[in-house]
């Protein structure tokens, strides 16, 4: 890590968009929850440059990537919620995803960040579409469409998910039972993880079958999660844990 981040770590987010409405908008609770942990984020856009705190900025290219080398100047990366990934990058055809949702463009920008941070080991946080993004970027795919998991944010609805003992994700829990939110409508099951991911929550019945989040092992902390642990003030301070646990790996890289 830079001497000049050492006090404040430099965290990677990504968002459909790069104009100033739509950050306010769409990465507020992200954003707060970064301030709150005395971290900075540096917005990573398909369509507006990447500015970092010491004056450098990296330009996306006309496919909405942005170079790789904007990761030599993070600690971290997280892959917000959002839209659905076009299933064209898990050789799929459209089968349930929302065609109105879907922007290539962020596609392109996410899932090459993503591999690239995977192969330098750099901490990732997926979170609802990037936890879907994650495990696609790894070499995975996606239940496209059900049923059942996308409340209103205005009066959000809390289930409960089963934690696997001995993985990261219950050590920094604590407990074998946690709360979510859930605002999605794709996911991930065990026919569509990636390899080398481990699943570490799975839905409460009667969707044992989808897996709410995964790790992978071989990485110093890697960890997708459907749900938005950035809307702390609807969840239990479990999921502040989580927040804690991801700050404090890039202090021990």
């Amino acid at each position: 890590m830079p001497p000049e981040q050492a006090r404040r770590p430099w965290i990677g987010l990504t968002s459909k968009h790069g104009n100033r409405e739509w950050v306010q908008k769409n990465t507020r609770n992200y954003r707060a929850m970064l301030r709150e942990l005395n971290a900075t984020p540096v917005l990573l856009s398909p369509d507006e440059p990447a500015h970092l705190p010491d004056g450098t900025h990296f330009t996306p290219d006309g496919t909405g990537r942005l170079p790789d080398s904007v990761l030599d100047h993070l600690d971290e990366l997280i892959l917000s919620g959002g839209g659905d990934v076009h299933p064209r990058y898990f050789d799929a055809e459209l089968n349930g995803a929302d065609p109105d949702s879907i922007s290539e463009a962020r596609d392109e920008l996410e899932l090459a960040l993503t591999r690239t941070a995977l192969e330098r080991d750099l901490p990732i946080f997926g979170i609802c579409r990037g936890c879907q993004v994650l495990n696609v970027a790894a070499g995975g795919g996606m239940i496209q469409d059900f049923p059942n998991h996308r409340s209103s944010t205005e009066e959000p609805e809390l289930h409960r998910v089963t934690l696997a003992p001995g993985t990261r994700l219950h050590q920094i829990v604590g407990d074998p039972i946690l709360a979510v939110n859930t605002y999605h409508h794709q996911g991930v099951d065990a026919a569509t993880l990636a390899p080398g991911m481990y699943a570490t929550a799975l839905a409460d019945s009667p969707d044992e079958w989808l897996i709410e989040a995964f790790e992978s092992p071989r990485h110093r902390w890697v960890m997708g999660v459907q749900w938005h642990p950035e809307r702390i003030c609807e969840l239990p301070a479990a999921h502040r844990r989580l927040w804690n646990s991801f700050l404090a790996a890039c202090r021990e890289g």
